[in-house]
């Protein structure tokens, strides 16, 4: 009987490419099905008022435990880089208050995630020590598993933005006064160790009896811990961080007095003191490029705005400096 014949040989390549290609395609699959979840949980992981109300009712715990009921979200105020502020109202302060949801950035692991919410928690709790008139009150603070929640009081005010979009630019006197009011609000910040990093026209409430509140404490830090940065996060808006945070060095009370100056000069002047078509040239220009030389804020908070932009904190005005020159100026009211 004559043996069978040896299959041809390019019949073993077939087999073999074809068991490549199945392993490929089951690769592939899975490659897909990981890409939808994370899709899936960045999407359920987004600010909105139902989440808000679902983990206030279902999921905080720490550290007020707070009841099934307690907040009930009624508009969104406003939103940024780091987390959304509602209005709600809250059934134990028996009142409305301003709720911000602090979110860590999308893309960490769930150990950086946690990790980052530990801090957000101890900076936001850090942050409701200062017990000052001009700056917003911290009523309580609350770890949601996703987000932590500051719960704040509801400031019937314009922010300064909004402040200069409908009355133009501000007289150079009446800028003076709310800068002293700021520089009131970070002197006792700064003798706690509280660093802002976030001081900006968005973040200055300007009541309609003049006075302000300084808001957004919610990612302060004390000096010398270790900065959000570290875990891929930028704080801030790029027009109005000072050049050390954007090289990711050290913040201190000097770079409160850059945005500070950045603030003020926004609103004598209407625009910005660096600006760009993109927040990477609008970083560019603050590292590298003089501030907008100043047309409106005349010749006495004119040199002072420039001097408080300088690139080097160490040449920035002392505050007891800032404070003088501010001070002849409201005389002029």
């Amino acid at each position: 009987m004559a043996a069978e014949a040896a299959p041809p040989w390019y019949t073993n390549i077939f087999f073999v490419i074809g068991a490549v290609l199945v392993v490929a395609i089951v690769l592939i699959g899975i490659s897909l099905a990981i890409q939808r979840r994370r899709l899936q949980r960045a999407y359920e992981a987004q600010p909105r008022a139902a989440s808000v109300q679902r983990t206030t009712q279902a999921t905080l715990s720490e550290p007020t435990q707070p009841s099934s009921d307690r907040f009930t979200p009624l508009e969104e105020l406003g939103r940024g880089g780091m987390g959304v502020v509602w209005r709600a109202r809250d059934s134990v302060l028996g009142r409305q208050v301003a709720i911000k949801q602090l979110l860590p950035p999308s893309g960490l692991s769930p150990d950086a995630s946690r990790n980052m919410r530990a801090r957000m928690l101890r900076e936001a709790r850090a942050a409701a020590q200062l017990n000052h008139s001009n700056a917003v009150t911290v009523h309580d603070v609350l770890l949601d598993q996703d987000s932590v929640l500051i719960v704040m009081e509801l400031v019937k005010a314009l922010t300064l933005t909004k402040t200069v979009e409908r009355e133009g630019p501000l007289p150079p006197a009446r800028v003076a006064a709310i800068g002293i009011d700021i520089l009131d609000v970070l002197a006792e910040a700064h003798e706690l160790g509280i660093i802002h990093r976030d001081l900006k026209p968005a973040n200055v409430l300007v009541r309609q009896n003049g006075s302000i509140k300084l808001a957004d404490f919610g990612i302060a830090r004390f000096e010398g811990d270790p900065t959000l940065t570290e875990a891929g996060a930028i704080i801030g808006t790029p027009a109005y961080m000072a050049p050390e945070q954007i090289r990711g060095l050290e913040s201190t009370p000097a770079t409160d007095l850059w945005g500070l100056g950045a603030t003020l000069f926004y609103a004598v002047e209407g625009q910005s003191a660096f600006g760009g078509p993109s927040p990477t040239a609008a970083m560019a220009a603050v590292l590298t490029d003089p501030p907008l030389t100043p047309q409106r804020a005349g010749t006495s908070l004119g040199p002072l705005l420039t001097s408080l932009l300088a690139k080097d904190p160490a040449d920035r005005p002392s505050p007891p400096q800032i404070r003088s020159e501010l001070s002849q100026l409201t005389q002029h009211v």
